[in-house]
Order: C-alpha cells, then sequence, then structure tokens
C-alpha cells in the first residue's frame, strides 16, 4: 500500500513538472509597474524593498520548471499574447505612476482567457497606490464574475492571510496581508487571517482559461524573507508574513500554466 502511495505521488509530481515544461509566462511591465517616482515617500525605503529586484525571483522560479520568462513593455494585445500561457500582472504601487490598461488591451486579455489562456492579477489598495476606475482592472475580470471592490478598513495591518489546500496550493501558506481590497465572486482561493475576508478568488472557463484575481499586490514582491520581517518606512520592524510568498506564487503559477 505504502509502495503504491509513493509511486503514486512521483508520478503525480512529475507530471506536474512535465506539464509546465516549454510554457511561456508574460510578466507585464507597461502600466507603471516599479516606476522609481515616489515624490511624497522616501524613495530609498521603496527601491530596497519593494522594486524590481523581485523579477530575478520569479526568473529563478520558472527556469526550475523550465518555463519561459517574457518580459513586456508593450501594449497588450491578441498577437502578443499567442504563444504565452499565463501572463501575470503587478499593479503599479504608486497611482501617480499608473498607466491605465487600454480599451483594447481589455479586449485582448478577456478574448485571451476565453480562449484557454491563464491571467493572474494583483491590485493593490486604492488609498494611494491604484485608482481603480481609471486602471480597468474591472473590466477584465468582472466578466468572468470577480469583482475587485473597495479597501478593506476594519482589519489590523500587516495581518497576513492564507492560501487554502486546494487544487492550486499545496498547504496552508502564510503570506503578506495590508492595504487591501474586498474581492467579491470566483472560487476563495487564500483568505484573511483577520475578519476571513477573501484576499484571492479564481475561476476556471470551459475551455481551459483561468483567472486568478488577488486584492493585493505585497505577496507577489516580498518573496522567499526567511522570517517575513521588513522595516516599515517609520522606521520600525513589522512582520509581513513573507516567509511563504515564493511558494505561494510557485504554486500559482504551475496551476496557471497546466493545461
Amino acid at each position: 500500500m505504502k509502495k503504491t502511495i509513493l509511486i503514486t505521488a512521483i508520478f503525480l509530481m512529475a507530471a506536474t513538472i512535465a506539464g509546465a515544461q516549454g510554457k511561456r509566462l508574460m510578466f507585464d511591465l507597461s502600466h507603471g509597474q516599479f516606476l522609481d517616482n515616489f515624490p511624497k515617500e522616501p524613495t530609498e525605503y521603496f527601491n530596497e524593498h519593494f522594486y524590481d529586484y523581485v523579477i530575478p525571483d520569479y526568473q529563478k522560479i520558472l527556469a526550475a520548471h523550465d518555463i519561459e520568462y517574457v518580459p513586456n513593455t508593450e501594449e497588450i494585445t491578441s498577437k502578443s499574447l499567442k504563444d504565452i500561457d499565463v501572463l501575470l500582472m503587478l499593479s503599479p504601487l504608486y497611482r501617480a505612476n499608473q498607466i491605465p490598461i487600454t480599451e483594447g488591451e481589455k479586449e485582448a486579455i478577456v478574448k485571451y482567457i476565453k480562449k484557454g489562456g491563464s491571467v493572474i492579477m494583483l491590485i493593490d489598495e486604492e488609498s494611494y497606490r491604484v485608482i481603480l476606475d481609471e486602471y480597468g482592472a474591472n473590466d477584465i475580470t468582472q466578466p468572468f464574475g470577480i469583482t475587485i471592490g473597495e479597501d478593506i478598513e476594519d482589519v489590523p495591518g500587516n495581518c497576513g492571510a492564507i492560501s487554502i489546500e486546494n487544487e492550486i496550493f499545496s498547504g496552508r501558506w502564510g503570506v503578506p496581508y495590508s492595504g487591501s481590497r474586498k474581492i467579491y465572486g470566483g472560487i476563495p482561493g487564500s483568505l484573511c487571517m483577520e475578519g476571513g475576508y477573501v484576499h484571492g478568488a479564481y475561476v476556471k472557463t470551459k475551455k481551459g482559461g483561468k483567472l486568478y484575481v488577488i486584492g493585493e499586490t505585497m505577496v507577489g514582491l516580498l518573496m522567499g524573507n526567511p522570517n517575513g520581517e521588513r522595516n516599515t518606512h517609520h522606521g520600525m520592524r513589522t512582520n509581513w508574513w513573507g516567509a511563504d510568498s515564493r511558494k505561494f506564487m510557485e504554486e500559482l503559477i504551475l496551476w496557471a500554466v497546466d493545461k
């Protein structure tokens, strides 16, 4: 019996890895992500903790699974998405830097999902990071039953979120939760540790398309820190629950590319 279970586990692991081989992930960089322009914030803090230093972490994850990293700095079109297996979009970190998703991009991304493509979207808070109505993310998510809502005001900062053990996540991974939005609709995939708010939700289409929407961006930016601690811009220490972010994003990407 134990031998059968072991063989089955090895087979499933091999199948997951094989399913990812030869896939391509587009990392969107065309909508103001990582721009170094924080006129009211100490730039050294943001440079050190939140900028594109995280891209090599993604490249390592993708390389480990033979997934090609495709950076995108141009407008997203049906042509540019043609040979892409998953599109990863992290929202801007400061509202003055955001570049709205164009009507043409919205149409191309919606069609892409309907035809079987996968999209992972991380959309941060309204207060100073993203002006949602202008950014336009809901025009992509709502056709699939997920709405990105208002900021959550009644939870303590940096309280953390946790993944649900399901078809995506193999464990209960602790990840950051601070400055998040409400997420309506879809299947919950991760929950806030305070109040049970939905941290992220997903849907799948009949043709194999997948959409996972997260109401904050820190899980995609604080990866691999062993103890989850980060300095805040006030000079205090705070626990960002970042230690599991790498595993969370890795399993999310593998689910997205697996057809």
